[in-house]
């Protein structure tokens, strides 16, 4: 079975779990390269979409490129989980 295919068949916790797993092996290294990181703060499944709520942290949160960091986040999130992805900052 596809990390896809797991995820979608995959309950919330283990969605959240995939999604954090995600998060802290794809991307949080290159968060903290620039003294930043972001934290998973709530996953919700809504009108077929799952909202992945992330709050900026350190040098991220007053970074003008973190509108980028987050579009990159929910690309990432999306190739590797669930097209249905969406991530919001807090």
């Amino acid at each position: 079975m596809t990390e896809q295919e797991e995820f979608k068949n995959g309950n919330l916790v283990k969605k959240i779990n995939m999604i954090d797993k995600v998060i802290e092996e794809k991307i949080r290294g290159y968060l903290h390269q620039d003294n930043g990181d972001a934290e998973l703060l709530n996953v919700v499944e809504q009108n077929g979409h799952i909202l992945v709520y992330i709050e900026f942290q350190g040098a991220c949160t007053s970074c003008e490129s973190s509108g980028g960091t987050h579009s990159s986040m929910e690309n990432i999130l999306q190739r590797m989980l669930s097209e249905d992805i969406r991530v919001l900052t807090v």
